[in-house]
């Protein structure tokens, strides 16, 4: 077996792309991703190459002239850890299950992170940013995926920890498959929102006929109120506005929501998207007419909605909590009158308040891992 390092090289570019595809060709839960966006991700246009104090390099793992492994190591010139110490990380990483492999491509890459940049407190996996894909799913193998869940094989995170990383945080997502559960979680977060309409604050359901102005407003509230989550960083708004993009046909205004105070401050949002996982993988990473029709078929056929995002300005959360539950609440009723019943509240830190927004009724059945290193 050899290693094969790059960063802009077309053979190894394609061997390291396509490696994905083979190894996840039987998986019915994989949802493959586009492969023009998989080459442009590595391809030294990409935005976040071109920003200044941001590095990669790339790693092949080869045997018997065939990939069997692959990883990134990069730099992001704005991740900080909470006590300001640069971060390194790993990303788009893939392997055969052999832990030999795993073992050697986790050596190379962070040893490039730690000789040529000095950097030794190591992110894994995070692709570029938390605006991109990041962490491993460790336990929900068995649920139904949703679109933009982490997944992975189910021997990574086994991986990662007998090469010494260590978990750095847990999240978690809960799945309610039956009216009667979301009509409890209603009534768990019913008081909440009675209490903030009675004190003059009103849910406004994203304006399409605003559109710009809308997606300019969620940019600058989503900065201000994640701005103190793990490992946050600042995304531009044309950044943001691109990413807004790939989930336009999973947007459905009356699911999201701008909660304003009752002097028309911004003081909250809440957003949840319709799940395009089968639509997406129907498509099988191609982006042609035929392709396309399928996706638009199975885009029909959605019974699920996605509680993805939920936002409190910081002035409000000091003054007056619970608005979280409230959005909840208000958007539960949503999606009820729309006819649908299945919804996943994804994504929630494990230790965090929003995980209390699905009021502790049903457990988790998936929890997902952001591993940590020190060289």
């Amino acid at each position: 077996m050899s290693i094969k390092a790059f960063t802009d090289e077309p053979g190894l570019s394609d061997a390291f792309v396509r490696f994905v595809y083979d190894l996840y060709r039987d998986d019915v839960q994989w949802i493959p991703p586009f492969l023009k966006t998989s080459y442009a991700q590595l391809a030294a246009d990409f935005p976040f190459y071109r920003r200044p104090g941001n590095h990669r390099r790339h790693f092949v793992a080869v045997a018997g002239g065939k990939t069997i492994g692959r990883i990134s190591a990069m730099v992001n010139g704005e991740l900080r850890d909470k006590d300001s110490t640069p971060l390194g990380t790993v990303g788009l990483f893939e392997c055969v299950e052999d832990y030999a492999v795993a073992q050697d491509l986790f050596s190379e890459a962070t040893r490039w992170l730690v000789d040529t940049h000095g950097i030794r407190r190591l992110w894994g996996p995070m692709n570029f940013d938390i605006w991109h894909d990041y962490r491993l799913m460790t336990r929900g193998f068995d649920q139904k995926l949703f679109y933009g869940e982490p997944y992975n094989k189910p021997y990574y995170p086994d991986f990662f920890e007998r090469y010494g990383f260590h978990p750095r945080q847990h999240w978690e997502s809960v799945e309610f498959f039956e009216a009667e559960a979301l009509e409890k979680t209603i009534a768990w977060g019913a008081p909440n929102y009675e209490r903030f309409v009675s004190l003059g604050y009103h849910f406004e359901p994203f304006n399409m006929k605003r559109f710009g102005h809308e997606l300019v407003q969620l940019h600058g509230a989503l900065t201000r109120s994640f701005a103190g989550f793990l490992g946050f960083t600042f995304i531009s708004f044309p950044a943001f506005e691109r990413l807004f993009a790939k989930i336009r046909y999973a947007f459905d205004p009356r699911f999201f929501t701008f909660i304003f105070d009752d002097g028309g401050r911004l003081a909250g949002f809440a957003g949840m998207f319709l799940d395009l996982g089968d639509a997406a993988r129907a498509m099988k990473g191609r982006d042609n007419v035929l392709a396309r029709a399928r996706f638009l078929l199975h885009r029909r056929r959605v019974d699920r909605v996605v509680f993805y995002i939920v936002g409190v300005m910081p002035e409000e959360a000091a003054k007056n909590p619970g608005l979280g539950s409230a959005a909840v609440c208000y958007l539960t009723r949503q999606i009820l009158a729309a006819g649908y019943h299945k919804l996943v509240a994804a994504l929630m830190p494990q230790e965090g308040r929003s995980r209390g927004l699905a009021g502790g009724l049903v457990p988790a059945q998936r929890q997902y891992t952001l591993y940590e290193i020190n060289r």
